[in-house]
């Protein structure tokens, strides 16, 4: 892809419009502005090739093993095994 082609993934450009409403005093009636604003840094990033700008793989969620499984046992209470 040629860097003119690249585009912040929402994600990013969404982290980094809450941060710049915040930079501004959390003062609300900016939002189009602060996503542009964004956007544009985010692009610009990438174009210097600043790692922060760069598309971002989604952040782990939490979850349950697959290999366990809740199970009730005779005393009420839950145990886990595998």
């Amino acid at each position: 892809m040629a860097k003119s082609d690249f585009s912040p993934n929402q994600d990013a450009i969404a982290r980094r419009a809450y941060e710049i409403y915040l930079q501004r005093g959390s003062v609300p009636g900016h939002e189009t502005d602060d996503w542009l604003q964004a956007e544009a840094e985010l692009a610009a990033g990438h174009a210097r090739g600043d790692d922060d700008a760069r598309d971002e793989k989604p952040a782990p969620t939490s979850r349950r093993s697959s290999t366990r499984r809740e199970t009730g046992a005779t005393n009420g209470r839950r145990t886990l095994r595998p």
